[in-house]
C-alpha cells in the first residue's frame, strides 16, 4: 500500500501508536514541518530523548545507529510506511528505542561492524518485536511450546486479563497494512503481576518500556535471535475475524507445532 491512509488505526495491533498517529490532522504524507510538529506535540504527552528529531531524507555520513546515537537525528524517508511507523515507535517506546540504538552503538564501538547474534537479536526486536505481558507462567509456557490451541482456544478468556500483546516492531506495523496468513511477530515474554491488567494502556506501555530498556542495557541479555519466539499474530483473539472459529487454528502451516531447542527460551 502506497497511498496515505489512517484506516488501519482501529486494529489493536496499532494501539501503542494510535494516539500519536492522530496528533496531527494529516491528509497526506508528513513533511519535515509535520514531523517537527508531531514531535513537539508528543513531547507534551511524554518524556522523549532531548535530541530526538525525525529528519526527512537525511543521508547519514556514518552508520545509521551511530548517527542517531551522536545527534539524536533519525533518518526518515519521505512517503515511506516503514519509516513513518519507526517514528511512531520512537514516540510510543522512547526508552526501549533509545536502549536498542545504544546497544548497537556499543557493539559498533567494540568493532562489531558486521552484525553478530547480539546485534541481530536487537534488530529483530526493533523490526518485528511484540512484547507479551504475562501474569500466568503456564500461558508463557504454552507460547514457548507453541501450543496454539491451548493458548488461543482453551485459554481464550485469559487474553486481556492475564496475557496481552503490545507491538514494538515498526516492520510489524507496516506488514499489518496488508495482513496475510503466515504473518508472525517475534515475541518477547515479560512477566507481570495480575494488577498490570487493571492499568490503562498508556501506563501498561510505560511500565513495559522502562522494564525493557533496563534489560537492554545489559549486553549479556538477549544474546541471540533464537530467544525471540514466533507468534502467529492472526491467532490473537480480537485480531482477525476468522479466528473466532476454532477450526482456524487447524492450519498447521501457519500454527506450526514444531519448535526450537529448549535452550532458546527466555523469560524475564
Amino acid at each position: 500500500m502506497k497511498d496515505w491512509s489512517k484506516h488501519y488505526l482501529s486494529h489493536p495491533l496499532y494501539q501503542p501508536v494510535a494516539d500519536f498517529a492522530t496528533l496531527l490532522p494529516l491528509a497526506d504524507w508528513p513533511d519535515q514541518q509535520d514531523y517537527d510538529h508531531l514531535l513537539q506535540q508528543a513531547r507534551l504527552r511524554c518524556q522523549l530523548p532531548a535530541q530526538l528529531r525525525f529528519c526527512c531524507d537525511l543521508q547519514a555520513d556514518t552508520y545509521y545507529e551511530m548517527h542517531i546515537g551522536s545527534t539524536g537525528e533519525v533518518p526518515t524517508r519521505s512517503h515511506n510506511w516503514h519509516d513513518w511507523f519507526n517514528a511512531l515507535a520512537w514516540l510510543a517506546w522512547p526508552r526501549s528505542k533509545e536502549a536498542l540504538n545504544a546497544r548497537h552503538v556499543r557493539a559498533i564501538s567494540r568493532g562489531e561492524v558486521k552484525r553478530g547474534p547480539r546485534r541481530d537479536a536487537a534488530t529483530l526486536l526493533d523490526e518485528c518485536g511484540v512484547i507479551v505481558a504475562c501474569a500466568r507462567p503456564e500461558l508463557g509456557q504454552a507460547l514457548d511450546d507453541m501450543q496454539w490451541h491451548t493458548l488461543f482456544v482453551d485459554e481464550r478468556a485469559a487474553w486481556g486479563r492475564h496475557i496481552s500483546v503490545h507491538t514494538l516492531g515498526h516492520a510489524i506495523f507496516e506488514v499489518g497494512l496488508q495482513p496475510h496468513i503466515g504473518w508472525c511477530g517475534k515475541a518477547l515474554l515479560l512477566d507481570v503481576d495480575t494488577g498490570f491488567f487493571q492499568l490503562d494502556e498508556h501506563t501498561q506501555r510505560a511500565w513495559l518500556d522502562a522494564r525493557l530498556a533496563a534489560l537492554l542495557a545489559d549486553d549479556n541479555w538477549l544474546t541471540s535471535p533464537r530467544q525471540l519466539w514466533p507468534l502467529p499474530l492472526l491467532g490473537i483473539p480480537g485480531w482477525w475475524p476468522d479466528n473466532e472459529n476454532p477450526a482456524f487454528y487447524q492450519n498447521t502451516d501457519y500454527f506450526r507445532p514444531s519448535r526450537r531447542a529448549k535452550s532458546s527460551s527466555v523469560t524475564v
